[in-house]
């Protein structure tokens, strides 16, 4: 066997035993770093009294907080968006439904 082929062979090993050695926790602080990086697809939903007022649905976007602060920013359509308060939800676009009438789609 090539020694080239022994040394991916001997590197695909521990890559896969490195990565099944991952907790839960990491494995999503993985997901996190990479949806930071490259974009996700997002339904961020804010309600007052119970009821949907707003929804923006991301796609390819980013929803990030300050540690600081009480609020969620992301950008939509070349604006900064940022909303305050604790009734938003913040899901995944795919497994979600449509909450308000007109969405704002954010490319």
């Amino acid at each position: 066997m090539p020694k080239l082929t022994k040394l991916f062979l001997i590197i695909s090993c521990l890559i896969v035993i490195l990565l099944n050695g991952c907790t839960a926790s990491k494995e999503n602080n993985w997901t996190h770093k990479f949806s930071r990086i490259f974009g996700d697809d997002y339904r961020v939903t804010l309600y007052s009294g119970g009821k949907a007022v707003r929804e923006w649905q991301l796609q390819h976007g980013n929803v990030n907080y300050e540690k600081s602060d009480d609020g969620w920013f992301f950008s939509c359509q070349q604006h900064l968006v940022v909303i305050r308060g604790d009734e938003i939800v913040i899901e995944p676009l795919a497994y979600s439904q449509q909450q308000v009438e007109n969405p704002i789609v954010c490319n």
